[in-house]
């Protein structure tokens, strides 16, 4: 089974943003009766702990797809077996998925990114291409592609 590819700079994003759904707030200030965040930028630590949950949870999540498949999810055509339609949407909804996920955490997180990388929050497109899906189209590199939107 293949995993997804993604360049290493946005899998280290992908990754801390799927680790702070589960973190805490940062420090905080007092100013007067007020409360104000702190705003830490993304630390080295983080990133690898988020890389290594995001990589566990990536995983988890097409090997937890492939132990579902049965002889009768396949179909032949002039290319050998291949998955039937529903199946290959499954695969795609994963690709999706992570995404998703993603783009909504980062969106939470925007404040804690370099400015450069907060403007690829601004146009959804952009922020597929810049994870290296050209046209944000994913090569599944099991007979198919998928479009990510």
């Amino acid at each position: 089974m293949k995993y997804i590819n993604i360049n290493s700079l946005w899998l280290a994003f992908f990754a801390v943003f799927i680790a702070m759904s589960c973190l805490a707030e940062g420090n905080q200030i007092s100013m007067g009766n007020e409360v104000v965040p702190v705003v830490q930028p993304l630390s080295k630590e983080e990133i690898q702990q988020g890389m290594l949950e995001m990589q566990q949870r990536q995983n988890q999540r097409i090997e937890a797809w492939g132990k579902t498949l049965k002889s009768e999810d396949f179909e032949r055509s002039w290319f050998g077996r291949i998955l039937k339609q529903p199946k290959r949407q499954e695969v795609c909804g994963i690709y999706q998925g992570l995404i998703d996920e993603t783009y909504h955490l980062m969106q939470q997180n925007k404040e804690r990114l370099p400015a450069t990388d907060q403007t690829l929050l601004e146009d959804r497109n952009q922020f597929i291409q810049a994870f290296g899906y050209k046209d944000n189209i994913v090569d599944t590199r099991m007979g198919f592609n998928c479009r990510i939107r």
